[in-house]
């Protein structure tokens, strides 16, 4: 009878993995696109992006560069981010979506320049995502400080 149950707990732990990862992974592409906004990606913008690569790798058997690499072709290949936003707005919860506009200011200002393009692409998204200007307005006086 136990045995039964921990199986389950087991695929339960696998599945809240896969959810964290893709949630992760939806962070740091997102996150790689709000660096490249303003032309260029700071050393301190691409350290605060590699923190949250680490958390992926910890998911996945591929190392940071792998990731990053996958996150690049994705950005060069890519004309659009918004397939993400409907994954986003199926899979994620409220909180799921302001931690990841939190991350996302975080790595705005992780070279303590908030460039216009990246605040605007931030915002684009919170809408996109559903989320209340005071909210996103909350998160970005956090992560500025």
């Amino acid at each position: 009878m136990f045995s039964y149950f921990k199986s389950k707990n087991k695929k339960e732990e696998a599945d809240i993995n896969k959810h964290n990862f893709e949630i992760d992974l939806v962070a740091c592409v997102l996150a790689y696109e709000v660096a490249r906004s303003d032309g260029s990606i700071s050393d301190d913008e691409l350290n605060s992006l590699l923190k949250e690569i680490e958390k992926v790798t910890e998911n996945v058997d591929k190392n940071p560069d792998e990731i990053l690499d996958l996150i690049k072709n994705y950005s060069k290949n890519s004309v659009s981010f918004h397939e993400f936003i409907s994954d986003i707005n199926n899979d994620f919860t409220i909180e799921d979506k302001l931690e990841l506009i939190h991350y996302l200011w975080n790595v705005a200002y992780a070279d303590n320049v908030l460039d216009v393009n990246e605040e605007r692409l931030i915002r684009r998204i919170a809408d996109l995502i559903n989320l209340k200007d005071l909210d996103v307005l909350r998160l970005k006086n956090k992560a500025k400080k």
